[in-house]
């Protein structure tokens, strides 16, 4: 009987989120480090940071996010190794 080998994804990701801005401040760092299911987009990670920090609650319908330095939208499937940034609103005169 011949064996099978079949190839499986693992069961998690991680990925390195920057802060900027108020939410470093708030947070009170500057990166990091989340574990989520392999199968996560920036929503899920933006809900599993909301819920560890309420900063991103409070700012969550306000951020962008930059995956891998390109600004992505929120429903974009994260990869293992990732580094998502969470852009705030900036203003300026």
């Amino acid at each position: 009987m011949a064996e099978s080998t079949s190839t499986t994804e693992p069961a998690t990701l991680t990925v390195r989120v920057l802060l900027f801005s108020v939410l470093r401040e708030k947070v009170g760092a500057r990166e990091l480090e989340v574990t989520l299911d392999s199968s996560a987009t920036g929503n899920d990670l933006l809900d599993h940071l909301a819920e560890a920090h309420p900063a991103v609650a409070e700012h969550r319908g306000a951020l962008r996010l930059a995956i891998n330095q390109t600004y992505a939208p929120h429903e974009t499937e994260l990869s293992d190794g990732d580094e998502v940034a969470l852009i705030t609103p900036v203003s300026g005169g």
